[in-house]
Parts: C-alpha cells; structure tokens; sequence
C-alpha cells in the first residue's frame, strides 16, 4: 500500500471504526429514535466497504478483516430495517469491536514500525469519529428537540480528547521517513517536514474549535445548533489534519 489510494484507506477505516466505537460509547442507545443509527450506520457502511475495496483482496488476514468489518455492519443495518432492535445492536456492539481487531492487522501493512503504526491509526480513529459522530448528533436533534444535551456534551468531550489523540498522532508521524514518491502529492511535500507542521496547525485550530463546542453544548437550547455549525468545521479540519498525518503511514 503506498500513494494516494493507501493514505485514503486509512482515513476510510479510521472513520468507520471510531465512529463505530463513540456510537456505542455516546449512550444514545434507547434514546433517540432507530432513524439515527441508520443514518450513522450506513455512513459507517461505506466508509468500511471504501477501505475494503483499497485495500483489495490481496491483503491476506487485513483483507479479511475489512470483509468481516464490512459484512457485520451490513447486518447490523439489516437487522434495524426489519426491526430486530435487540438482535440488532448485539450485532452492532460485535462489528464495533471487529473494527477494534482490524487495527493491528492494517497496521502490519507497513513496512516497518508496526506498534507505532497501530497507536497512529487508533489515535487517528478517535478524532475522525468523534468529529463525524458529533456532526451527524448534532443534525438529531432537529428531528428529535426534546433530547438532552447531555449527549451533545458527551460528544464535544469525545472530540476534545480525540484532539489530543490528533496531536499525539501528529507527532509520531513525525518519527516516519517521507515517502519517495511525495510528488506525486504535491510539490510543497518536497519541503521537508510539511505534512508534520500542516498537521500540527489544523490540529491547533481543532483544540480552538473544541473549546467553544464544550461551552456551547453545556449552554444547551439554540446553542446546540451552533455547535453542529461548529462540527462542520471541525470535521473538515479534522479530516485535512488526519490526511497531513498520515501522509508517511505507509514507511
């Protein structure tokens, strides 16, 4: 895995097993209508299926792994249209801990420095999907205005603390050689050290972004919007930050 394709893989798996992850860790369970993890699910869906096709079947034990992933949430889905809500969140409990499994078998596609592989991608799942869970609970309540904010509050925690996962990340990328094949990129990754100082500033703006959506969902009412326009941001920047980071994954 190398170029391009390999660095969209890893944003793909690290999006569909975080979100899976803070899904089930919110504790929106029983509390918001079937609707939501539908919505959720079905991002996750193809965010999984996405790394899964980049990878190829030519990954061994990984590849299968990303079909199991895959396969599962398919299920889960199933499960939630025909109304098996019980069977169906054991089900979606299971493929969040098979995303878990995917993460030490991805990381043995480097070729080199696998342990601090695996810590980049599981510190990266983190801040991707808190960032995508937040923006997508944040549209819910819309449709559901009399839920708590208290979940609203949860998944600001969830992306201050994946921020600093994000920053974590950013600096262990730093120890990865850059790619010879950078170009191919863009010609500012020619300077050295780009990626690592690109990362380390959008993950700067992330702690700002955070900060204002703590107060914001603590403040409860209209300012729960604000904070879903504060998402926005932090998805964007959330994703371009993991996309500068994980631009020397692959050594």
């Amino acid at each position: 895995m190398s170029g391009p394709a390999g660095v969209m893989s890893v944003i793909l798996l690290q999006t569909a097993v975080g979100g899976a992850v803070v899904l089930w860790a919110g504790g929106v369970w029983g509390e918001v209508r079937r609707g939501f993890f539908l919505l959720t699910g079905v991002f996750l869906v193809l965010c999984a299926a996405g790394a899964w096709a980049l990878v190829g079947t030519g990954a061994g034990a990984t590849s299968t792994a990303l079909a199991a992933f895959t396969g599962l949430l398919v299920v889960w889905q199933v499960l939630l249209v025909i109304g098996q809500q019980s069977v169906s969140r054991w089900v979606g409990l299971v493929a969040a801990a098979a995303g878990v499994v995917t993460l030490p078998l991805f990381a043995t596609l480097r070729d080199d420095a696998v342990i601090r592989g695996l810590a980049e991608l599981a510190l990266g799942a983190i801040f991707l999907g808190s960032a995508f869970y937040g923006l997508l609970l944040g549209h819910w309540y819309l449709v559901e205005r009399r839920l708590s904010n208290s979940f609203m509050v949860n998944s600001a925690r969830w992306f201050a603390g994946g921020t600093v996962a994000a920053a974590v990340a950013a600096g262990l990328s730093a120890m990865n050689p850059i790619p010879a094949d950078s170009t191919q990129f863009s010609p500012f990754l020619q300077t050295d050290n780009f990626t690592v100082l690109l990362a380390g500033g959008l993950v700067a703006i992330c702690f700002v972004i955070a900060a204002f959506l703590i107060r914001l969902t603590n403040e409860g009412g209209r300012s729960i919007q604000a904070a879903t326009g504060y998402f926005y941001l932090a998805v964007i920047m959330a994703f371009s930050a993991e996309l500068a980071s994980k631009f020397r994954f692959f050594v």
